[in-house]
């Protein structure tokens, strides 16, 4: 589409609000940014490169990752279906996340491997705005619309570009921790600048499709792929500057896998690591598809702007609840230990979704995002910092593979299916409120067993215990 909105869109003028907000945010980002230069003297060039990493990457991927399910349902793809798909592309994550990570190890490619992933996942971005539609084709059954050949051609590029992004995500961990060296529990302040631009990107892709579809009856997304695109040819330019230095290589790297996964608290763990996914895979994958039916039912006069309203809600949970978790997630997981903080996650995740199922106006979702810093980004924080924790030398891409199959692999996927079947049975409402209940079982079920693991530990290492 060529049309006066389009050349309007890419070549603006700054007397449109989407266009002030912009201005307002870069002059809020910009000196956030700088603030090492001003309180450091001894500038690390890597820590900044790194900031600037996860900040890019987040906006490169926030526009798609976010609005893909409501993206598909508006071309006619079923919940159920849309279910399906989120459930089919998490298990690569199974395989690509662990293989990533030994294959960077094992052959000292991470950072190439990491440019190349970002500068194809651009290319894949634009190209799902041209892939056909299928919308209107008046399919009998949710499952008639897979036969049609323009499901496999949008099924085929939303995949490659999701297997580009598990590429990307594990090396930009696996990379800044390497830049960290034995300071660690500093990762959080790194990987806070993903939050904001996870955040900014949301609400910017929100205000440019409300505006950009405002006299038409469906949204049209072509602002969310430039805006990913650009940001993500910014994060390949910042990533070819990153120093990733492997000196280390383990010499028998299966063995040393093995013996940490022989660990009955690394494989608790892992299974945590699931539930985290799984309860994750709600508000990743569903709660914008929430936030529509709610609006549908008892307020459609936010219809106008709904992207709006669902891209705000994702800056509040990044700038408000995921910004102090990750600055303090060094003191915190210091003082209470990675598991209980598992065990903080699952209680606060039980009374998140049980708000969920009582809402009627969209607007009320944004309150209760502010819970996400103390649910998921408390839960995939413990996960990260604790795998590079336990990691035998030379072997933390590996482990940090490992990680990622079992967040997003298996719980991500898992969730994603469940959640899906859930929302076309019982409706989204009770979906969420039957979850509330799943999630305080896990955490009373998980507080148990670590407390179990503890015991045993010191009962076999004499009294010191390495949670």
């Amino acid at each position: 589409m060529t049309d006066d909105k389009t050349i309007c869109f890419m070549f603006a003028t700054p007397a449109h609000p989407s266009h002030w907000l912009l201005a307002a945010i870069t002059v809020l980002i910009v000196p956030s940014l700088s603030l090492e230069m001003f309180f450091k003297f001894d500038i690390n060039k890597n820590m900044l490169l790194i900031k600037l990493s996860f900040f890019f990457y987040d906006c490169g991927i926030a526009p798609i990752n976010l609005f893909l399910p409501t993206i598909a349902r508006q071309r006619g793809i079923p919940i159920l279906v849309i279910g399906m798909i989120l459930t089919f592309m998490p298990i690569f994550n199974i395989v690509v996340r662990p293989a990533t990570g030994y294959i960077t190890d094992r052959w000292r490619c991470r950072k190439q491997v990491f440019m190349g992933a970002s500068l194809l996942n651009a290319f894949f971005n634009l190209l799902i705005h041209f892939t056909p539609d299928f919308n209107g084709n008046g399919f009998a059954e949710d499952f008639d619309i897979m036969a049609h050949w323009k499901f496999w051609i949008f099924l085929v590029v939303i995949t490659m570009r999701m297997l580009l992004w598990m590429v990307g995500d594990v090396l930009q961990d696996t990379i800044c921790f390497e830049i960290l060296g034995d300071d660690k529990k500093s990762y959080g302040r790194q990987r806070v600048w993903g939050g904001v631009g996870w955040g900014l990107s949301s609400l910017l892709v929100g205000v440019c499709v409300d505006w950009y579809s405002e006299d038409i009856e469906h949204k049209n997304y072509l602002p969310a792929y430039l805006i990913a695109v650009a940001f993500l040819l910014c994060h390949f330019i910042v990533a070819s500057q990153l120093d990733s230095n492997q000196n280390c290589v383990s010499k028998n790297m299966t063995k040393d896998v093995i013996k940490i996964l022989s660990d009955l608290k690394v494989c608790s763990y892992l299974v945590w690591a699931v539930f985290a996914g799984i309860f994750t895979a709600y508000v990743w994958c569903y709660l914008f598809l929430y936030i529509e039916d709610i609006a549908n039912i008892y307020h459609q006069e936010r219809l106008p702007w709904i992207k709006t309203i669902q891209g705000f809600s994702v800056t509040v949970e990044c700038w408000i609840g995921e910004i102090p978790i990750y600055i303090m997630a060094g003191y915190i997981l210091k003082r209470i230990g990675h598991m209980t903080a598992f065990s903080v996650s699952f209680a606060m995740f039980a009374m998140r979704f049980f708000l969920y199922s009582i809402i009627k106006d969209p607007l009320w979702v944004l309150p209760v995002e502010i819970t996400n810093g103390v649910t998921a980004t408390m839960a995939f924080v413990s996960g990260i910092s604790y795998a590079a924790k336990v990691a035998p030398i030379g072997s933390a891409g590996t482990l940090q593979g490992l990680h990622g199959m079992a967040f997003h692999g298996i719980g991500v996927s898992l969730g994603s299916f469940v959640a899906g079947y859930s929302f076309k049975r019982i409706g989204s409402s009770a979906s969420f409120k039957l979850l509330s209940y799943v999630a305080f079982a896990a955490f009373l079920i998980q507080v148990s067993v670590s407390q179990l693991i503890i015991r045993m530990s010191k009962s076999k290492e004499n009294g010191t215990t390495d949670d």
